[in-house]
């Protein structure tokens, strides 16, 4: 059984373990730290799912406000553990996270992701996002990404 929490505050060994599950998400492009989630959790929504059968969050995902849209969220970011991956969580977690971001009553949903990570786009896509936009070096020299949005009836 899989719960999602919201996580508001986060204390120093929640702040170290998030680092840690940052670096084995992320380990090519570096981790995002304390100085950026735990702004995340005060102010935007930190969204952890978890399990009784462990104290880490399985998956993690990051949602900020649309400052010029203020009915959209945006996922800053999203993933699972890597000793989760391949085992459907992932899918099960982003509907999770969606229908809270509707609940939420947010009206559109928008992120990035690298055009060369398949697997996530296939996700989103199969989730009802739709490439916007090609934007590139988005986030450097040849980090390529696409913009994805995702409107709810």
């Amino acid at each position: 059984m899989y719960t999602l929490q919201v996580v508001n505050k986060l204390t120093p060994s929640q702040q170290q373990m998030m680092r840690a599950l940052e670096q084995d998400a992320f380990p090519q492009f570096g981790a995002v730290d304390e100085q950026t989630f735990v702004p995340i959790a005060r102010y935007g929504r930190l969204l952890w799912y978890t399990s009784t059968k462990d104290e880490r969050p399985l998956a993690v995902a990051q949602v900020i406000r649309d400052y010029e849209d203020a009915t959209c969220a945006y996922i800053f970011g999203y993933y699972v553990r890597s000793d989760y991956q391949g085992k459907g969580l992932g899918s099960q977690f982003f509907n999770a996270v969606l229908q809270f971001l509707q609940q939420e009553s947010f009206t559109s949903v928008v992120l990035t992701v690298d055009i060369k990570n398949e697997a996530a786009i296939r996700l989103y896509k199969k989730t009802g996002f739709k490439i916007e936009e090609e934007r590139l070096h988005e986030f450097g020299q040849n980090e390529h990404r696409y913009f994805m949005r995702k409107k709810f009836n």
